[in-house]
Parts: structure tokens; C-alpha cells; sequence
């Protein structure tokens, strides 16, 4: 069984502060996972730049597959230390997962990297290395199915020192908050968005410091199949669904409402539409038996590529269940995906994509693939 991990973080900035200062990046690739979440020194935009550096050169190295110990050496090299304060510019966590559940771990100057399994907190053996003059703290663990990392900032370790907190909230009273241990928390999400209500409450709601949360809990590899537009000729629709269904374990996605209704007609399922919307400029999900989601076409995978595009661009994805999230979701958390593309035109549409300035589907599709591809998703599309 092939290992990876779904992720959340959530973040806060300091009091008056318009940027963070912490930045995480995710980095995936088909043999391993890396998360690396940086803390730039003081709050603002200086923080923001030097804890950006940080990700950047971590995620540049890694895409290119240089070894790990080579990474962490040439943040370490690269990063200057303050003349006043004698400390680096930017501290760092850097967590990766192999395939084969093999995890290492780099500490900078950074709290601790929480693992628990089975609702019980995993004591972790570090040792410290000097690397290029600087102290580092390094780990190696072999991870299993559902096991749940935590990292998190200083800010959420000092919160409320000196003040609600004589010596700041720290590890042990984070974990103390904790309702339920985080392996039996459904989802990340909510994991994330719970440490930092109790780091706000901390600081009596006016944050002391830049406050991240990430969370990552290990699961298997993912596959998705995606099947949209009708086929070029229509005694070519039972090929294509059956090419969908023949897609066992993954997780089944149909985008446009006359290719649902394809798949209704073959299979013999019931289509269930809703008026219900959760964002007034995208079609509102629909349900089919056999199918895990099924969305409208051009506008929800229009807007499903503006997501991913500014998800490539450091950005996050939003916390809403909308058709166009959901889908971009599954997309950008698998590692296989694949797409059933059916090649006829709807002149009817053709109007509306250019009032809209929409990208026809074949073409968004395109674009989609290629910012997966660039997340090195393995992904493939078949034109029917």
C-alpha cells in the first residue's frame, strides 16, 4: 500500500498585521510528501519575505529531487542571522513521507513536530546534527494508515505569555485543550481551525505573534476519474460511462448536466438536482447513485481551474463546499487522475462562453491537466 497525506493549515496574523509572517508549502511528488511550514523572525512583511525564501528554496530543491539532507544544508547556508538579535531570519519544520510510510523530520529553532496514532501521542527519538554551524534536530519514524502530524508556529506555543499565561500556552497545554486526541477528529480542517481558537483565545484576541496550524494525516494513494461532455457520437455513451464505472477505486466525478444524464440513462440510476447554493456564481451540486459528485460543466470546471491556479500560486484553497471547490479538492488531492472527455460541441454554448468569457471545456480541461501535471499528479485524458 502506497502512503501519502491529506492536509489543512490555518494561520493568523499578528495584531495590526496585514501579512503573516509564516509560510508552509506542500510539496508532492508520486514517490514521497514534503511539508515545510517557516517562520520568519518578527511579524510583517520582512517576516513574510524571509520565511517565503525559506518554502521557496525548499520547494525548488525538492522538485528537482535533490536529497533531503542537501535541502536543509542549503536553507541553513542561505538563511542570514540577525546582527542584534544573533538568531536566524526564519526558522523551519520540514516533514516528509515516502510512499513506503518512511518519514523524516528537520527541526530549525521550531516547535516540536506532534504524531500521534491510535489516539495516543508517538514519542519520537530526535537527534541533534550541526549542519553548517547551526543546530538541527532530525528524526527518522516509519508512519501507518490514519497516523496525524501537527505542526505548528511559535506564536501557538508562546500564546498568551506574560499575560493570560505566565509562561505561554507550550506543547503540554495545547495538548490539554485537545477534546479528543487528534486521530479521532473527522476532519483536518476543523483540527486546524481548533488550535488556532485556542491560540486566539490566548491572546485575548489580539494576536501576540504570526499563529500557524498544519495538520497531516496519512492515508492511501487517491485516484480520480472525471467524466464530462457528451461523446462525438451518441452510440459512443455506454463506452464512456462504462469507462468511468470501470474505475473501482476511485473516486467517480461527473461535471455538466447532459453527461449526467448520460450516465443516468445507462446505468438506470436516479439524478437528484438542488436549488440549493452555496455560491451564487456556481451550479449547485447534484447526486447520482454509483457517482461520488456530480457538478454542472463549463462554469464549475472554468472556476474548479482558477482555484488550482491560484492554489499554485501559494494561495489556499477556500473553505466551502461549492461544486467548483469540491471538485478541486478531490483533483488536487489525488495522485492519479483521469479524464473522460467527450468531444461534441453545444453551439448553445458557445454563446454563453463568450458572453462569459469561459474557456470552452476541452480547452479548461487542458489547462487543468497541466497545473496538475505540475503538482506531479499523474494524470491522463481520454477523448471520446
Amino acid at each position: 500500500m502506497r502512503l501519502t497525506a491529506d492536509v489543512a493549515a490555518a494561520r493568523g496574523s499578528k495584531f495590526k498585521e496585514e501579512l503573516c509572517g509564516d509560510v508552509f508549502q506542500l510539496v508532492r511528488s508520486p514517490s514521497k510528501t514534503t511539508a515545510i511550514l517557516s517562520d520568519g523572525l518578527g511579524s510583517g512583511v520582512k517576516a513574510n519575505i524571509m520565511a517565503t525564501l525559506t518554502t521557496k528554496i525548499a520547494c525548488g530543491l525538492l522538485e528537482r529531487d535533490v536529497p533531503i539532507d542537501h535541502v536543509v544544508s542549503t536553507i541553513v547556508d542561505t538563511l542570514p542571522v540577525c546582527g542584534e538579535r544573533g538568531l536566524a531570519y526564519a526558522t523551519f519544520s520540514i516533514l516528509q513521507i515516502s510512499a513506503s510510510g518512511n518519514a523524516q523530520l528537520y527541526e530549525y529553532d521550531s516547535p516540536p513536530i506532534l504524531f500521534f496514532r491510535d489516539d495516543c501521542l508517538l514519542p519520537i527519538e530526535r537527534q541533534t546534527r550541526i549542519i553548517c554551524g547551526k543546530k538541527i534536530t532530525e528524526a527518522s519514524l516509519h508512519v501507518a494508515k490514519d497516523d496525524v502530524a501537527l505542526m505548528v508556529t511559535d506564536g501557538v506555543v508562546h500564546a498568551g505569555v506574560g499575560e493570560s499565561l505566565d509562561l505561554g500556552l507550550g506543547i503540554d497545554g495545547l495538548l490539554s485543550f485537545l477534546p479528543t486526541p487528534c486521530t479521532s477528529w473527522p476532519a483536518l480542517e476543523a483540527l486546524v481551525d481548533f488550535v488556532m481558537h485556542v491560540t486566539d483565545a490566548c491572546y485575548c484576541s489580539r494576536l501576540g505573534d504570526d499563529c500557524t496550524a498544519v495538520a497531516l494525516r496519512i492515508r492511501p494513494t487517491r485516484s480520480v476519474a472525471v467524466l464530462t461532455g457528451p461523446p462525438l457520437r451518441p452510440d459512443n455513451d455506454a463506452v464512456m460511462v462504462k469507462a468511468l464505472l470501470d474505475e473501482t477505486n476511485a473516486t467517480k466525478i461527473v461535471c455538466g448536466g447532459t453527461s449526467a444524464k448520460i450516465v443516468e440513462r445507462i446505468t438506470g440510476g436516479k439524478l437528484e438536482t438542488s436549488l440549493e447554493y452555496v455560491d451564487p456564481r456556481i451550479p449547485p451540486v447534484a447526486r447520482l447513485n454509483n457517482v461520488d459528485l456530480v457538478t454542472e460543466g463549463v462554469l464549475t470546471l472554468n472556476r474548479c481551474y482558477e482555484l488550482l491556479r491560484a492554489l499554485q500560486e501559494g494561495e489556499e484553497l477556500p473553505r466551502s463546499a461549492d461544486a467548483a471547490t469540491l471538485l478541486a479538492r478531490h483533483l488536487c488531492s489525488a495522485e492519479e487522475v483521469l479524464f473522460l472527455v467527450g468531444k461534441s460541441f453545444n453551439l448553445a454554448h458557445a454563446n454563453i462562453e463568450e458572453i462569459m468569457q469561459l474557456a470552452p471545456r476541452q480547452y479548461v480541461v487542458s489547462r487543468i491537466v497541466s497545473l496538475l501535471r505540475r503538482r506531479s499528479i499523474q494524470t491522463e485524458v481520454r477523448y471520446f
